[in-house]
């Protein structure tokens, strides 16, 4: 085994505990020391060979971006130690649901979402809510909760969901496609192939991150003020 590569080693791994033909697999961290390229190959490997052989397996990450790419269901877990509680699921669902319509902050935050705001609900109805924040009025085209006015909420902007407008883009039109504009500060930028990590600060020095397309037109230097608008499904009401 020490002449097998970090990825033959894992691939012999995982054939001799199907060898046996158990009914449950149970698999902890079983990539994590491999590099990204290679670890990126192997989740389709694994994820392949579990539907091919129909087998039930319980596969432990602190991965994210894994647990989605492999798993059917995935179950958030939480300590509570200050509750006297060792640990409980705290949300559970598929990958899409998951990520999407995060149950709770510390789930949002697990998955490494940035951009949380407490804000207090303006009006809720089925389409849309909306929340008053300390950077703005936003609409959410999801909710994770029922919620009702003046309720305390916390708002979930995911990376994605940001489009840059030039800095005098001027004030939202209430009901119009613009209605998430968001003024703030370019703090840092950073390039990552097909899009770009770019750090923001807006109202009372609330920072954000976001994952602006390579091809965006409008994005200005560090330092230089923008405008950012907000698509609704993008932005999730949770509970704190």
């Amino acid at each position: 085994m020490t002449e097998l590569s970090g990825g033959e080693q894992q691939r012999v791994a995982l054939a001799r505990s199907l060898a046996p033909d158990p009914r449950l697999l149970m698999l902890d961290e079983p990539l994590g020391s491999l590099d990204r390229t290679l670890r990126e190959q192997l989740m389709n490997e694994v994820r392949a060979i579990l539907k091919e052989v129909g087998l039930t397996a319980l596969y432990v990450t602190h991965d994210q971006g894994e647990a989605f790419a492999i798993a059917d269901r995935v179950l958030i877990m939480r300590a509570r130690l200050d509750l006297g509680q060792g640990g409980h699921i705290e949300q559970a669902g598929t990958p899409q649901e998951v990520y999407r319509q995060p149950a709770t902050r510390f789930v949002a935050e697990f998955l490494g979402f940035h951009n949380l705001v407490t804000g207090s609900v303006r009006s809720s109805a089925s389409a849309a809510v909306t929340v008053d924040t300390p950077i703005g009025r936003l609409i959410a085209g999801e909710a994770g909760l029922s919620c009702a006015p003046g309720d305390q909420v916390t708002v979930l902007i995911r990376p994605e969901g940001a489009g840059v407008r030039p800095a005098a883009a001027g004030v939202r039109a209430a009901g119009s496609m613009e209605d998430n504009l968001l003024p703030g500060r370019l703090v840092a930028r950073s390039f990552r192939g097909s899009f770009y990590l770019v750090q923001t600060a807006h109202a009372g020095g609330v920072p954000m991150t976001w994952e602006i397309p390579a091809g965006e037109a409008h994005l200005p230097e560090p330092g230089e003020e923008l405008t950012l608008a907000l698509d609704r499904a993008a932005i999730t009401v949770l509970a704190d």
